[in-house]
């Protein structure tokens, strides 16, 4: 090869390596721009949930209340049924 073909491929390399290096550095900022956007919206939906739970909690104070007494209800109906059901035989559908 002569020389100003090397240069000139040498040129041409440089170039396109060059290319690559700034759509690497583009492709860098988008995604920290994409972060950025998503730690935004994930405060957002922080705030959001919060004020969605404080707005369910003036609207029925006594939720919370309610819902833990179902959930000791269903606890001890489970605890109940449970020696029942293993007492009882299988029976299929179908017979």
């Amino acid at each position: 090869m002569s020389d100003d073909t090397e240069t000139v491929a040498t040129r041409l390399w440089r170039d396109r390596v060059q290319i690559r290096e700034q759509e690497r550095n583009d492709a860098l900022a988008r995604a920290r721009i994409a972060e950025e956007k998503v730690a935004i919206l994930l405060a957002e939906n922080d705030r959001l949930s919060a004020e969605v739970a404080r707005l369910r909690a003036q609207l029925s104070p006594d939720a919370e209340l309610a819902r833990d007494e179902t959930m000791q209800q269903m606890k001890a109906l489970k605890g109940a049924l449970l020696p029942l059901l293993s007492e009882q035989p299988v029976r299929h559908l179908n017979a």
